[in-house]
């Protein structure tokens, strides 16, 4: 008799979908649009740190979108598997600091803060390799303006929250590095990087949302979960609420994270 083969001989059959543990009950939820919040002038320094947090934790979707890359991507020089994996490291180190963030305000995230994959799971399942790739240098460039991470930083600093300028001045740090592995390994297939950022965006706005439809299925309703946690964040930080941030209740229905507008949701 032969002996049964070992798990690594076996071929690999990867799953391009996101899985997420108990402390993620709702990966659907798309109730909260977090970008529009922070680039609202009549929030505080304050209460933006507080969602600059939930952003840095919703980063980990970008190491689960590329893993997909780096998985379906063969016969690239060692130095691309190198930075890329470089990077992605980078990304889930952004997620941890989000969490952090809630930890060392005495924030229970798991159960304040719904942290949803459906960007991940859009590219993923919706995108070729290289086309996610091409997501991720335009969403990159993006965050080299003056409204991208050099505006968190200056959040992070007007907020008081020394951990928060801290976090963002590494955020920042990492995302110049990632905007020049993109330029090597991406623009240079292009030559130009207007044509390289264009395609980016038209490969995101290839991704559809279901938005209707997940709701619909029953697998998430939405629900606007940031009044609880700024209610439990003022609390423990002995505060009053703004009455304008307690009301916020804006999703990415009709927007996505660059405040790009959608057509339609599904």
């Amino acid at each position: 008799m032969h002996p049964p083969p070992l798990y690594s001989d076996l071929p690999l059959t990867y799953d391009k979908t996101p899985r997420r543990d108990e402390r993620f009950p709702d990966p659907y939820n798309m109730g909260v649009h977090a970008e529009e919040f922070l680039y609202d002038p009549q929030y505080s320094a304050r209460d933006k740190t507080l969602m600059m947090y939930y952003k840095r934790l919703r980063e980990i979707d970008v190491p689960e979108m590329m893993a997909s890359i780096l998985t379906e991507t063969p016969d690239k020089p060692w130095g691309y598997y190198r930075d890329m994996t470089r990077q992605l490291w980078d990304e889930a180190r952004h997620a941890m600091l989000g969490e952090i963030g809630f930890v060392a305000r005495g924030i229970d995230w798991p159960h304040r803060v719904m942290v949803n994959f459906t960007w991940s799971l859009g590219l993923n399942t919706q995108l070729k390799p290289w086309e996610r790739h091409a997501v991720l240098y335009f969403i990159e460039q993006g965050l080299m303006t003056k409204t991208g991470k050099r505006f968190e930083w200056e959040v992070g600093a007007e907020s008081g929250d020394p951990l928060a300028e801290t976090f963002q001045d590494f955020d920042w740090a990492d995302e110049v590095l990632h905007a020049q592995i993109g330029k090597q390994w991406y623009v240079s297939a292009f030559g130009d990087q207007k044509q390289a950022i264009e395609y980016g965006s038209n490969c995101w706005s290839k991704v559809l949302i279901g938005w209707r439809e997940w709701q619909q299925q029953g697998l998430t309703q939405h629900r606007n979960w940031w009044p609880e946690l700024y209610q439990e964040y003022c609390a423990v930080q002995g505060v009053e609420p703004d009455p304008a941030a307690l009301a916020y209740h804006t999703t990415y229905e009709t927007s996505r994270a660059d405040l790009e507008k959608l057509a339609a949701s599904a």
